[in-house]
């Protein structure tokens, strides 16, 4: 009988809470669920690398991650030891920024609109389900104390973009998901309400026993600290810049060891091999 595990896609504005939820799902789901980090091209080397330095060849490079993600997504969904995969963004987040941006050579709206529906489209899954999580921008700010960290983040305090991308993911995202997504407005619930929403969102595609391992889940205390193991590997490949903070602690995967980043993940295999998070590349969904 042929198996397609669901495939759960979180997306949203910045500070909507999807990060906190995601660490919550993480740490509760065990080894028959693969997850994907958010994408990141800073940790892209050699032909995967960005082809061009502007944000319009950062946008492509986003767009490509998405297609390969697609097709990666239709094998892992296949295997029998895969109950759900989980996915930090995917193509909404890119054609969300080419919408919301007013950066020069940004690559246009209705380009990157084409690729995905020319060529990401008809690789996604049937089984993906999408939440959105919504946040008005003024909330949007004040949860992430209204100043970014870094300079390379500043962008994602301007109001005017923020208010650009409240616009995209409340009318047009719903648009460009294969399925109905399940809308979920954070302004003013709890992180309970809204977690409870998403294991709807999972029992609704026959994950019952799922969903009730996630809500009975306890809830994260503070940020964690990055796991000693992955201390070398963390500062080689650019550290805060690149990884932002960890937000899940060092968790048992699949025989190895994973800890999150709001950026990317590291793996150390049952070997004491660490690398990059990477279930494109790994049959299984570990570490390439």
């Amino acid at each position: 009988m042929a198996h397609d595990a669901p495939v759960l896609v979180l997306d949203g504005p910045p500070g909507a809470g999807k990060t906190s939820l995601l660490a919550r799902m993480v740490c509760a789901l065990g080894d028959d669920t693969v997850w994907f980090s958010e994408p990141n091209a800073r940790l892209s080397t050699g032909l995967s690398a960005p082809v061009h330095p502007s944000p319009a060849g950062h946008s492509l490079w986003f767009l490509r991650h998405e297609l390969a993600k697609a097709r990666a997504m239709r094998r892992l969904a296949a295997a029998d030891d895969t109950r759900l995969i989980i996915s930090d963004r995917n193509h909404l987040g890119a054609l969300a920024y080419c919408y919301a941006t007013r950066a020069e050579d940004s690559l246009p709206y209705r380009t990157a609109r084409d690729v995905y529906a020319r060529r990401i489209a008809p690789e996604l899954p049937e089984t993906v389900r999408t939440s959105i999580l919504l946040v008005s921008p003024d909330q949007s700010l004040t949860r992430r104390g209204s100043v970014a960290e870094l300079p390379r983040w500043k962008q994602w305090f301007d109001e005017g973009l923020l208010e650009r991308l409240h616009t995209f993911y409340t009318d047009i995202a719903p648009t460009l998901c294969p399925i109905p997504p399940a809308i979920i407005d954070t302004d003013g619930a709890t992180r309970e309400a809204v977690l409870a929403q998403v294991a709807g969102v999972l029992a609704d595609a026959g994950l019952d026993q799922t969903a009730r391992r996630l809500t009975s889940a306890p809830a994260p205390t503070g940020r964690p600290t990055l796991d000693e193991q992955f201390v070398d590997a963390y500062t080689q490949l650019g550290g805060l810049e690149a990884f932002g903070h960890p937000f899940t602690p060092a968790i048992g995967h699949r025989g190895g060891t994973v800890q999150l980043c709001q950026l990317g993940a590291l793996h150390r295999d049952a070997a004491g091999h660490t690398r990059l998070w990477n279930p494109l590349a790994a049959p299984d969904g570990r570490a390439a």
